[in-house]
């Protein structure tokens, strides 16, 4: 490629197969390290050198091109080599423009800023690939407003698409943002509901600033957002992008040391400013915190010693517990529902029985809504109150729906206990009346008046039996 014969023509297709074909077999860095350099200082001042290199580029087969231009963004030291490199090439090839418009700004997260800022920095440096430019904007801002995208997708990924926000902010001028000022601003209030909203400090973090720079940047003139958060070098490295760096042409023929020490020397200039803006403001918080603090100490906390606290009354009835069990928000309510069931089922037979499979499948189906201590029991002693009160239609309920669909082993075993334990008590009924009735008065024989009781029992027990006793006679 550094000979072209004198005054004939050349085509230079079979070099691009050969590029596109090293590229997409893993060895883009190896071939592109000593290419780029060369085809840099070789375009540097000669027009034809290019379009050679244009053409080398452009006649890359639409399979090996993805490799190809990640490799040449990832190579160049910055967008306006980039552009001398590939000219319009994104304007022209249709998969060149899906790869950099698409597929490394939406699709993949694992690139550097450098290679944001060069490929955005290509986009923006020439007119016909200005449009490119606020198309990619509109599309990022469409994902970062994206409440499923928020949830969905790593922290990673957000903050690589914040990043190129950022970068597509800094290069966008006052007639631009003046056209699409209504669009910005509807992603941005969208966008800062679904990032405040999510559970993670850093995606909220990373809301408020993408959110405070859109709105600095629509707003030169008036009120802008402003957000508390930790100032830390993230947010400091985010807030920066804003701010363009001054392309400088790196020299290929310096040493690796020298050229790092002009990258490093560029860049204090541009973030000398903002570091200072950042290093007032954490003083200004203290001391407003500060002042909050003391402030609060002046109250008086109230006097609640005499405070008692209101005790929810349990319902009556037995239909008015189904209302709370199945519709009621009132835990409260709900609790001592729940804690005063057996009892109503038992003291309410008949009322009971006439919505007692209702009562059992809402038992069978209740979950605990609050932190209630002996849940479990409360619910099993109820429903085997419910099953002795009326047993048949209750067992039967129970034992259809033991071998029913949707059930979880938990709810089976449920209610082979409630049965089992039902089974029990109503195989003791002597002992379940002793103990459902101990208070009740005792039947006792009525002796007659003015008798002795340990002398003449067997005479009063044999007048009864003979007054009782029919006798028949042939």
């Amino acid at each position: 490629i550094c000979f072209i014969p004198g005054g004939l023509d050349c085509s230079i297709s079979f070099v691009s197969h050969v590029l596109g074909k090293v590229c997409i077999h893993g060895r883009q860095k190896e071939i592109l390290g000593i290419l780029v350099p060369r085809l840099m200082e070789l375009t540097k001042s000669d027009c034809i050198w290019q379009r050679i290199c244009w053409r080398l580029v452009e006649c890359v087969p639409d399979r090996w091109m993805e490799a190809v231009v990640l490799g040449f963004v990832q190579q160049t030291p910055g967008a306006d080599v980039l552009s001398r490199l590939l000219g319009n090439l994104v304007v022209k090839n249709k998969k060149a423009q899906f790869v950099m418009t698409q597929k490394v700004l939406l699709l993949q997260y694992g690139h550097t800023t450098a290679v944001l800022q060069n490929l955005l920095g290509y986009l923006a440096l020439d007119s016909l690939r200005r449009a490119l430019l606020i198309k990619a904007l509109q599309e990022l801002l469409e994902t970062w407003s994206s409440s499923s995208a928020v949830r969905h997708s790593p922290p990673e990924q957000q903050q690589y698409i914040s990043k190129a926000i950022l970068i597509c902010l800094s290069h966008l001028k006052e007639s631009e943002i003046e056209s699409c000022r209504q669009e910005l601003l509807t992603s941005m209030m969208e966008g800062v509901k679904c990032h405040l909203d999510s559970s993670l400090p850093q995606i909220r973090r990373l809301g408020m600033i993408v959110a405070e720079s859109i709105s600095a940047k629509i707003n030169t003139d008036g009120p802008v957002l402003k957000f508390q958060y930790e100032e830390d070098d993230e947010a400091r490295e985010l807030k920066s992008l804003l701010v363009q760096t001054p392309p400088f042409c790196a020299v290929p023929s310096l040493p690796d040391d020298d050229r790092n020490e002009k990258a490093d020397a560029a860049l204090p200039v541009v973030l000398e400013s903002n570091d200072k803006s950042h290093t007032a403001a954490p003083v200004m918080l203290d001391e407003e915190l500060d002042t909050e603090l003391d402030s609060d100490d002046d109250l008086i906390p109230y006097d609640m010693s005499e405070d008692k606290e209101v005790k929810i009354k349990a319902p009556v009835y037995i239909r008015d517990c189904i209302e709370v069990l199945t519709g009621s928000e009132d835990m409260d309510k709900w609790e001592a529902t729940i804690r005063a069931l057996e009892s109503l089922v038992r003291k309410n037979p008949e009322a009971t029985r006439e919505v007692s499979v209702e009562l059992a499948k809402i038992l069978l189906h209740l979950e605990e809504k609050t932190c209630i201590e002996g849940f479990a029991e409360l619910r099993q002693r109820a429903q085997v109150a419910v099953i002795t009160t009326d047993p048949i239609p209750v067992a039967k309920y129970l034992t259809s729906q033991f071998y029913s669909l949707n059930y979880s082993l938990h709810q089976r075993m449920d209610i082979l206990d409630v049965l089992v334990l039902a089974a029990q008590e109503l195989s003791r009924p002597k002992s379940h009346w002793k103990t459902k009735h101990s208070g009740a008065p005792k039947p006792c024989i009525q002796l007659l008046p003015g008798s002795d009781s340990s002398k003449d029992w067997r005479r009063i027990v044999d007048e009864r039996i003979k007054s009782k006793t029919r006798r028949f006679a042939t």
